[in-house]
């Protein structure tokens, strides 16, 4: 998985959305993130790209709904990306990491935090 960072930092986000398989960004300057879990012959990996804000995918699983507003307003300070894992710090929202894991053979996205963390 590749993407280009400067692309991303220095942006704000505003917008957050996520399901079971998707995590999507969108940024101030009409462009998005999309994070999606994939499965790679067994092996859970993280695709992502970089697209059209408009062109981010609707998610609107409610069986994981996660209120990501927390993060709105916040810059993208620094990225790191594997095929497992992708670790944003965002100012002022702090850390956020988006990994990938497998339940019932299908590969899923879980959030470090999912909500603020308490101060």
């Amino acid at each position: 998985m590749t993407i280009d960072n400067n692309q991303l930092l220095g942006k704000t986000i505003t917008h957050g959305n996520s399901s079971l398989r998707n995590f999507t960004l969108a940024l101030n300057d009409g462009n998005g993130l999309s994070l999606e879990a994939v499965d790679q012959a067994g092996d859970p990996t993280i695709g992502a790209s970089l697209v059209k804000a408009a062109d981010l995918p609707p998610l609107n699983e409610a069986v994981c709904s996660v209120d990501w507003s927390w993060i709105c307003g916040s810059t993208v300070k620094q990225i790191s990306c594997s095929d497992k894992i992708v670790r944003l710090q965002l100012d002022p929202a702090g850390p956020l990491a988006v990994s990938v894991a497998v339940w019932q053979g299908s590969p899923f996205l879980s959030f470090q935090p999912f909500r603020p963390t308490k101060k």
